[in-house]
């Protein structure tokens, strides 16, 4: 008869394994919902227990190991109006990601709604405000809200909104980037998208014909959101995609090499979606 200890292992061992399994959406258990009852979590202790591997995307595990890549599951890249901002175009494009992953059909959203709601309430726009937005209002269909909108119309109010549960807070400016590195491998490898806020200076939206990103020294560095979508382990980079367009970069995206990206990196975000 095997001793008491292995029994109570064996019964801790199913439990962590069916809140592993947990689809995106499901509500956090009595023992972590007092933790997560915040908007934006930035305790990195509870990362590996949200952060729940995405099903049917990627491959075996020793080819995750070695890369992995989301853009397959993309909808076109995107560029943005004069009216519109990269990180509502961003954050958009990454939701888009989890609601029509597991759908027969692939839904545009609107990511002015966002930008506009937040300008009209007196907000101040920008990516966290906006990941908070999504968690309390969410966004609507681009089919009612249009790209480079101007203002929203009311019939938003009648129609449904696609939000998410919540984000974590990967990392911030302080954080090293060994940990950057680790944090947003660790996120694609289980089927997440990363968004993050970087600085460069004024061309980065204007590159063209660019495979690699070579970092150059700005006298003021703008801020910049993209949407990391993959790594390779040979070359050693991530591969982002941009905002602006299918003329930027190559075909709308950009690999940077590991250390050229936690550099200039600020902040990185992962949602934790509905199940839709």
């Amino acid at each position: 008869m095997y001793p008491l200890r292995y029994l109570f292992l064996f019964i801790g061992c199913l439990a962590g394994g069916a809140l592993w399994a947990q689809p995106p959406g499901v509500t956090i258990t009595t023992r972590d919902g007092a933790q997560v009852r915040q908007i934006g979590i930035k305790d990195n202790t509870l990362f590996d227990q949200l952060l729940i591997a995405v099903a049917g995307v990627g491959s075996s595990a020793r080819q995750t190991q070695e890369q992995q890549n989301l853009k397959p599951y993309m909808m076109p890249v995107r560029k943005l109006g004069v009216r519109g901002t990269d990180w509502s175009y961003t954050l958009a494009t990454c939701l888009e990601y989890y609601v029509n992953l597991s759908r027969n059909f692939k839904d545009n959203l609107s990511p002015d709604y966002i930008a506009l709601s937040l300008q009209s309430s007196g907000q101040r726009p920008s990516l966290e405000q906006g990941l908070q937005f999504l968690v309390q209002t969410g966004t609507v269909s681009a089919a009612i809200v249009p790209y480079d909108a101007a203002q929203i119309p009311t019939t938003v109010y009648a129609t449904a909104k696609y939000q998410i549960n919540n984000y974590l807070h990967l990392f911030q400016s302080f954080a090293s980037p060994r940990e950057k590195i680790f944090e947003i491998r660790k996120a694609l490898m289980r089927g997440h998208p990363v968004v993050i806020d970087i600085q460069a200076d004024a061309t980065f939206p204007q590159l063209t014909n660019t495979l690699t990103w070579e970092p150059a020294r700005a006298a003021q560095p703008a801020t910049y959101t993209l949407l990391v979508v993959g790594y390779d382990e040979t070359r050693q980079a991530f591969e982002v995609m941009g905002s602006w367009g299918s003329q930027w970069a190559t075909n709308g995206y950009l690999w940077m090499g590991y250390n050229d990206l936690a550099n200039v990196a600020t902040n990185g975000y992962v949602m934790i979606p509905n199940a839709y």
